[in-house]
Formats: structure tokens, sequence, C-alpha cells
């Protein structure tokens, strides 16, 4: 098996037992002690997950907002790296950030840029939309997208 086919494997190992299925236990096999997070769609203030730990609970967090599942909607290995655009869509189940459950359903998409080492992934970079699921929610109103607007 070429390093393409290993690194595209163990991304949707990730996608799929612990995204989907919150199998959290697979961590300590497929994320790296040392694991990084670049995400510049989370506020400044907020501290970028780290290690395994920092992995463990961003996925956890994830699975108690939104009650609903994530799909790989387009993977493309390339050599130790693997670029995943991914779409969530469900309920909106639980707060975030002072945000209280409203129960709509919702979508979040995200694209990503994961490197892997040693079969582990090491380091993702990571654009997640999250402007559908806020609007939808009502915390960012649709009006700003009205033709009035601009």
């Amino acid at each position: 098996m070429s390093t393409q086919e290993d690194t595209e494997t163990i991304a949707r190992r990730i996608f799929e037992e612990i995204w989907q299925n919150h199998d959290y236990d697979v961590i300590d096999e497929l994320i790296a002690e040392e694991y990084v997070l670049h995400d510049p769609s989370m506020p400044e203030a907020a501290e970028q997950p780290t290690g395994r730990d920092g992995y463990r609970q961003m996925a956890e967090m994830g699975a108690e907002i939104i009650d609903g599942s994530l799909e790989i909607e387009q993977i493309v290995p390339a050599g130790d790296h693997v670029v995943v655009r991914w779409k969530q869509t469900g309920t909106h189940v639980g707060e975030m950030e002072g945000i209280e459950p409203t129960n709509e359903e919702v979508t979040v998409t995200g694209i990503e840029i994961d490197r892997f080492e040693d079969g582990q992934l090491v380091e993702t970079w990571q654009e997640v939309g999250m402007l559908p699921m806020l609007t939808k929610i009502g915390v960012i109103s649709e009006d700003l997208f009205s033709p009035e607007a601009s």
C-alpha cells in the first residue's frame, strides 16, 4: 500500500470511527500525542486544541452540539497530506459558547488539510463554515444578506 493509500485510509477511519461513530478509544491509535490544530475560524481568544486530549475534547464537544451525521464529500490524498471536504447535518442539541440549543436542523461544512506521520494525524489546517448554522439558529440575521443591506 502506498503512502497516499495509507493516509487516505487513516483519514477515513478518523472521520468514520471518531466523528461519526464517537469511538474515542481509537484516538490513541490514530492521533499523535503532539497533534496541533490550526483553525482561523475559531475566535482569537480560543485556545487551539493540541495533543490527543485536545483532539478528544474537540470531538466530544462537536458530538454534543450537533446530533447528526458527518459525511466526507471529497477526499484527496497527496503523499503525507490529505485534503478533506466534509459536511455535517443534524439537530442543534447542545449549548455552544452560551448559545442555547434550538433544535433546528443545521449544516456545518469544512475543508481541512491533514498531515500524517508514522501512521498518525499530527497536524490539521481547517476552515469551518459556520455562517449557515449561525443564521439558521438566529445568531446572525438573515437580513444581513438581503439586497437592501448592501
